[in-house]
């Protein structure tokens, strides 16, 4: 099978992915490209773009036993713009050098601040960790790696989507279980194989994002070991 170079290691001054810059490109500049979603969305809430803050394309250990799919990073927080620690802690994430999701820690700013996205995180796996004991293990993967304020018609391929889309082929192949956050539809058409997997899951309620047991459902209707084993239960 062919092996995949992480793209993510090769930035440009601009934060995004090397081999994405042709497609940016296609369009002028990024500017001209914000220029083209707002437009597009035209109507709607607008989508902001955030090309100043490191992408985060997927966040955690890829040994992982769990994936999660979501959707896009949201908009960043600018006061951890000059933050060393979590700059440093993105950069490994990016390298894909973490133990664990770093959302996971309370990573602050020089206020005493926390990450507003632990915050998120922690509220959408607290059913999660109180089984547990501990923040659950999960590899997350975004669709569209670029920080935004919110989702839009993201594009159908970037170069860059070749290395997650690899990572989330290699998780099949080990029968890793497989849980679509959001953005289902799109998921399903990008990932050769995703709609007959056997251990994918959904979420009842996507929205809102929330991995408790009520809200995830089995995609493949053959059982539900695994979500059980998921939440501990016998």
């Amino acid at each position: 099978m062919k092996e995949i170079d992480n793209p993510w290691l090769n930035i440009t001054s601009d934060n995004i992915a090397a081999c994405d810059a042709v497609f940016f490109n296609s369009y002028g500049s990024l500017k001209d490209y914000e220029e083209y979603v707002e437009k597009i969305n035209d109507g709607e809430e607008k989508v902001e773009l955030a090309f100043s803050a490191l992408p985060d394309p997927f966040c955690g250990n890829p040994k992982s036993q769990v994936y999660c799919l979501d959707k896009n990073p949201g908009k960043p927080d600018p006061s951890f713009a000059n933050v060393e620690e979590f700059k440093d802690e993105t950069l490994k994430n990016l390298r894909l050098e973490q133990d664990s999701c770093f959302w996971a820690e309370d990573i602050t700013n020089k206020s005493g601040n926390v990450h507003a996205g632990v915050d998120w995180l922690k509220r959408r796996t607290k059913q999660l960790e109180e089984r547990l004991g501990q923040h659950p293990d999960i590899f997350f993967i975004e669709y569209f790696p670029y920080h935004s304020t919110r989702g839009f018609d993201f594009p159908e391929y970037l170069p860059s989507y070749e290395f997650t889309n690899k990572l989330i082929e290699d998780a099949m192949n080990e029968g890793k279980m497989i849980i679509i956050m959001r953005e289902k539809k799109k998921w399903l058409k990008r990932i050769n194989g995703l709609v007959d997997y056997h251990n994918l899951y959904t979420l009842r309620y996507p929205r809102g994002g929330y991995l408790t047991q009520n809200n995830i459902i089995k995609e493949v209707t053959i059982g539900n070991k695994e979500i059980n084993k998921f939440f501990k239960i016998k």
